[in-house]
């Protein structure tokens, strides 16, 4: 499970919060999923097939 890394910056490409860009916080290794902050407020845990690399800037 090493295809995204702490603080890699994430498009969302899932059924959830779709085009929304983050910020991978944590990584669950069990569960395999990535903790990805949004915004101040807002945070969600995908998988990675819900995600997709942005390049960096």
């Amino acid at each position: 499970m090493s295809e995204f890394s702490i603080g890699q910056t994430v498009q969302l490409t899932g059924t959830t919060m779709t085009g929304n860009v983050g910020t991978i916080v944590h990584i669950d290794q069990k569960k395999d999923r990535y903790l990805v902050r949004i915004d101040a407020q807002t945070q969600n845990w995908f998988s990675a097939a819900d995600l997709q690399s942005c390049p960096e800037s």
